[in-house]
């Protein structure tokens, strides 16, 4: 019973915040929907790529003084929202592709102001395509604060619904970029203060994921790195 009122609770809350209909709502609240893990993604990938799906209902943030849901892009035109949808498609027809061949699709990183959507959809392809083996491969950027955390939560991610993690480990490319953006906007810089403490995160982050391996023979990880000392360290280890 408890459960019962905990996901009418759910439902009545997701209504209010105007994604969808009451009717679309109760479907996904199905034994179908839900599958083995239980739990119900809003931004399902399935959705996502359905052109009948407006994609802005699902791009909202709350604003922090009213605590209310508003569109993260106020200003989508039917034609913005169409041009989405196709970039949508076409990722999930060139990961069809790669299955179908046995190739592994690569998604590059780019700014910390555009990489959190680039994940986003990154991972619903993992969800839908790494299920027998890593084809998918999301990019993570060892130059920033918060990489290791990105990297524990992919693997972790994995783990929990069962397919198969996959990455590639850079060190990053847009110091001077980031740098500027977060004195012009004024937040603080998401890079690591050194080149020695840029290092000591890729080598943290790599470590990690190889003592995943140890235990996870599906799990794959690119050393997309130059660097002479974490060629070494990618040996020894």
């Amino acid at each position: 019973m408890g459960l019962i009122q905990a996901f009418s609770l759910l439902k009545e809350s997701v209504a209010k915040m105007g994604i969808t209909s009451k009717a679309e709502i109760e479907d996904w609240f199905t034994a179908k929907t839900l599958g083995v893990s239980g739990t119900v993604d809003l931004l399902d990938w399935g959705s996502l790529i359905d052109s009948r799906t407006k994609l802005s209902k699902h791009l909202v943030v709350p604003n922090t003084q009213t605590g209310q849901l508003e569109p993260l892009l106020s200003r989508f035109t039917e034609e913005e929202e169409l041009q989405m949808t196709r970039m949508l498609q076409r990722m999930n027809v060139l990961a069809k592709k790669a299955t179908e061949v046995g190739v592994r699709l690569m998604v590059d990183d780019e700014q910390t102001y555009f990489q959190p959507a680039i994940s986003r959809l990154t991972l619903e392809m993992q969800r839908k395509f790494n299920v027998e083996k890593p084809l998918i491969f999301n990019t993570y950027q060892c130059y920033l604060k918060d990489a290791y955390d990105n990297v524990t939560l992919g693997v972790e991610l994995a783990r929990r619904e069962c397919w198969c993690f996959g990455a590639k480990l850079v060190r990053g490319a847009y110091l001077a970029q980031e740098r500027a953006h977060a004195a012009e906007i004024g937040y603080e810089d998401p890079i690591n203060l050194t080149y020695e403490a840029t290092n000591a995160m890729y080598h943290r982050c790599l470590d990690y994921v190889l003592e995943d391996l140890k235990h996870n023979a599906k799990a794959k990880v690119m050393v997309a790195s130059h660097n002479e000392d974490t060629v070494r360290f990618t040996l020894r280890r």
